[in-house]
């Protein structure tokens, strides 16, 4: 009888040139060490993951979609401003306005690009609940946050190395959802939608959020220490730590939290990222002796990191979104090289 591998968990289903993801804690886009990315410029960065090349600007390319038109800013700002940020990226990619005459070089994919280059006004926009106009003389990380009246150096920097680092991640998730759309010869768009829709979910992007909602329940590290006993003991998950992919500690994790500390130590936000230390601390503790040696993930540190820089909770996912694209871009373009639709089969055991 053919074994049901559940989540595809180690069923490899399709070949890729734009990221290497190993166990022993290595990710490289297009063979290059993402060490050795993290200093570079985030729209840099998204050419060489889309384009595999570094000649391709795609700050200059991308420049005539960075702001919305008033119609797009219209619709945002008619839908509710409780409703979850993700969801607004999730209805709001499919209308976006792009021009289908402009020849971006990509062909089909050119949609998806000047898509991307809208999300951060999207954000910015249901964020701030009024129209936005970003200075696109300033590059990408800049003119996001100077949009959310944030200038320091410093955050820019935090926030430019936090969107390299989730700018792609193999088959997770999301990106698999929009490759399987893409399968289907459906557009750039549904691809993109899609993904952004499993993003969303606590056991994915939305990781970021729920830690950052646990931690603000606690109120020390003493706290954090028994939360984490108890939610052991009632054999519940804790968001963000441990990843599927990797045995060792989430390369991107020891990046983003060394600028946790960073922006968190003698802060106002100092409390809660001892608290998150204090709960990665204890985890790990309480699972080597079950044989498994478990780390934070990306999603662990980053939100305070995106919290230090002015976003809310429920806007850490939007985030990870706004970087993310430029990844779903790239498997829209790869899966139509020699596409095949997606078909798994399924076990009938009713």
């Amino acid at each position: 009888m053919t074994m049901v591998a559940k989540g595809l968990a180690g069923v490899v289903v399709e070949e890729t040139r734009i990221s290497d993801v190993r166990a022993e804690g290595v990710l490289a886009y297009r063979g290059v060490d993402i060490g050795d990315l993290i200093e570079r410029p985030f729209m840099d960065v998204a050419a060489w993951v889309v384009a595999g090349t570094q000649e391709q600007d795609f700050e200059a390319l991308l420049r005539p979609w960075v702001n919305l038109q008033d119609a797009e800013t219209a619709l945002i700002l008619a839908l509710p401003a409780e409703l979850h940020p993700m969801k607004v990226l999730q209805a709001m990619v499919p209308v976006l306005s792009t021009d289908d005459g402009a020849d971006l070089g990509f062909g089909e994919a050119d949609r998806g690009l000047q898509v991307a280059a809208k999300l951060p006004a999207v954000v910015a926009t249901h964020l701030l609940r009024k129209p936005v106009q970003l200075d696109i003389s300033l590059p990408y990380a800049q003119r996001f946050l100077q949009a959310l009246g944030v200038t320091d150096a410093d955050y820019c920097q935090a926030f430019n190395v936090a969107q390299i680092l989730q700018i792609e991640h193999s088959l997770n998730a999301g990106t698999f959802a929009a490759r399987v759309v893409a399968s289907t010869l459906a557009g750039v768009d549904s691809a993109i939608a899609a993904g952004i829709g499993a993003l969303s979910g606590p056991l994915h992007g939305g990781a970021d959020q729920a830690v950052l909602e646990i931690a603000d329940t606690l109120k020390d590290e003493q706290e954090a220490r028994a939360y984490v006993q108890c939610s052991l003991q009632r054999g519940e998950k804790l968001p963000g730590m441990g990843h599927r992919e990797y045995r060792v500690r989430d390369p991107r994790a020891r990046c983003l939290q060394g600028w946790a500390e960073k922006l968190a130590l003698g802060g106002e936000h100092e409390n809660t990222y001892r608290i998150l230390v204090a709960m990665e601390d204890e985890f790990r503790k309480l699972m080597l002796p079950k044989g498994k040696e478990l780390h934070a993930n990306v999603e662990f540190y980053k939100g305070v990191v995106y919290r230090s820089i002015g976003f809310p909770n429920h806007f850490f996912t939007a985030g990870f979104a706004m970087a993310r694209v430029f990844g779903y871009v790239a498997h829209f373009i790869e899966s139509r090289l020699d596409n095949r639709i997606f078909r798994p089969a399924a076990r009938y055991v009713g």
